[in-house]
């Protein structure tokens, strides 16, 4: 298992996800980006269970940063718990389901608690963005408005609806983001966020799944990427970079840069290579 939340790192490891079949090539990069002095942004890759996470703390210098890490090794901590037991039994996908859910909520449990327990950290919390694997399909979960994509055939497509109260505006009045530039660029309250992990009592966690097809890359990113770079932008960097992934994370973090990066800036890609024979 491999966590980071250094001011600049990358890691590219390469692995096989034995017991799902598939081969699981994976890279990331965080970078506290230039106006920052601390870098809440977290993120996990943890072959052994083919679970790979982002998660953007918020909450004062400590708490964010504090927030994050406490969510990722809570989640991971939990995987750890059950890996066990899942490998042992038939492959049951409403099981991955629960468990990005409840690994998710313990999360939530363990951020509120230590929230509680020292009052100068109270309201801390953290996005957090999960994905796991198994035989044929790619499960995630999601809260906040860290986000996740896939690229597939030269084709980004995004995988989450951030949960903040600019989306939940956009979709009210039924417009798209692409229609909406100077709508999105005014909006007052873009960062402001309708669920965390652990700023309240209890959270309620988005999931989803899709097939898996060789070749598919996941994308998961902070705001601090995907509110810099446009989704063909990102989309422009996959394709300049098909088979290196830690190439391809240099990159999205080298354009973000080049942007003024106000905010801490995360990418993870997971690439899905077809069944071992």
């Amino acid at each position: 298992m491999h966590t980071s939340q250094s001011a600049a790192h990358a890691a590219s490891i390469e692995d096989y996800a034995h017991s799902a079949g598939w081969e699981l090539r994976f890279a990331a990069i965080t970078d506290i980006g230039k106006r920052r002095t601390v870098n809440q942004d977290v993120y996990l890759l943890h072959p052994s269970r083919r679970l790979f996470a982002i998660a953007d703390g918020m909450g004062g210098h400590e708490g964010g940063e504090l927030a994050a890490i406490l969510a990722i090794e809570t989640l991971a901590a939990y995987f750890d718990e059950v890996g066990d037991m899942i490998e042992r039994t038939p492959a049951d996908r409403r099981s991955l389901q629960h468990n990005l859910i409840a690994g998710t909520k313990l999360a939530n449990a363990a951020v509120f608690q230590e929230a509680a327990e020292r009052g100068s950290r109270r309201g801390m919390g953290t996005t957090l963005v999960a994905l796991t694997f198994d035989e044929t399909r790619a499960y995630w979960s999601h809260v906040g408005d860290s986000r996740l994509y896939r690229f597939r055939r030269g084709q980004l497509e995004r995988l989450t609806r951030d949960h903040s109260l600019l989306e939940e505006t956009l979709e009210r009045h039924n417009i798209t983001h692409r229609d909406a530039a100077e709508f999105v660029a005014s909006f007052p309250y873009k960062h402001v966020l309708t669920r965390a992990v652990g700023n309240q009592y209890s959270v309620d966690v988005s999931v989803a799944f899709s097939e898996l097809e060789a070749g598919d890359v996941f994308l998961a990113t902070t705001d601090g990427v995907h509110n810099a770079l446009d989704d063909e932008e990102m989309a422009g960097l996959l394709r300049d970079h098909p088979t290196d992934l830690s190439a391809a994370c240099q990159a999205i973090a080298q354009l973000t840069l080049s942007r003024g990066a106000p905010d801490n800036l995360t990418a993870l890609l997971v690439q899905a290579h077809g069944p071992r024979r």
